[in-house]
């Protein structure tokens, strides 16, 4: 049926809307990638819009790969007509890595991927948080925060979730891909670090 297509179209241009700048610039005035490390991502707008316009934004991302998972669980869609529905969430952190609306480029899909683990799995979702707020919390680096996570969805989903294991292995390679710049920084003490925490 041709919905699945559809929708994986969908999941893309959903995950591509780059929330950082729309709500940036609606709210603030502001084009984030004009701030800190110019990247239209969850923790920049943190770092430049402040915490409500940045955890507005943060919700919006989590949102794009998670809300397909929601509509089948709610009984809006049947899932028998879809693909698997993870791979949606993997369409979504694609759009919002490499954003049409943009020129193909957009965040580091740390946001969008919880977002899809959140939906599909809310306990394994809360074990990562604990990992990437304990990383956070201990090194104040959100890039090894959210690269540790990513390890962990990894192997959560080898002990636990075979199902997810090849999304989980994708998103994973896409998340430390994007953070290559930040493993840099790490290795020459120039990352940043953050402070609330």
């Amino acid at each position: 049926m041709m919905i699945k297509y559809v929708f994986i179209v969908v999941a893309y241009l959903v995950g591509s809307i780059p929330f950082s700048i729309v709500i940036g610039r609606l709210f603030k005035g502001v084009d984030v990638r004009d701030h800190g490390s110019g990247n239209p991502g969850g923790t920049n707008a943190l770092r430049h819009l402040g915490k409500k316009v940045g955890l507005l934004i943060v919700f919006f991302d989590v949102m794009k790969g998670g809300w397909i998972i929601l509509i089948v669980k709610l009984g809006l869609i049947d899932e028998s007509t879809l693909f698997p529905v993870l791979l949606y969430g993997v369409v979504a952190a694609i759009g919002h890595v490499y954003s049409i609306f943009i020129g193909f480029k957009g965040g580091k899909a740390v946001a969008t991927s919880a977002g899809m683990v959140i939906f599909y799995n809310p306990l394994m979702a809360l074990g990562l948080a604990v990992i990437f707020f304990t990383v956070l919390k201990t090194t104040k680096f959100v890039s090894l925060a959210s690269s540790s996570a990513a390890v962990g969805l990894v192997v959560a989903a080898l002990i636990f979730d075979w199902t997810l294991l090849p999304y989980a292995i994708f998103l994973c390679a896409l998340v430390l891909y994007r953070h290559k710049t930040n493993f840099k920084n790490l290795l020459n003490k120039v990352e940043p670090k953050i402070t609330w925490i």
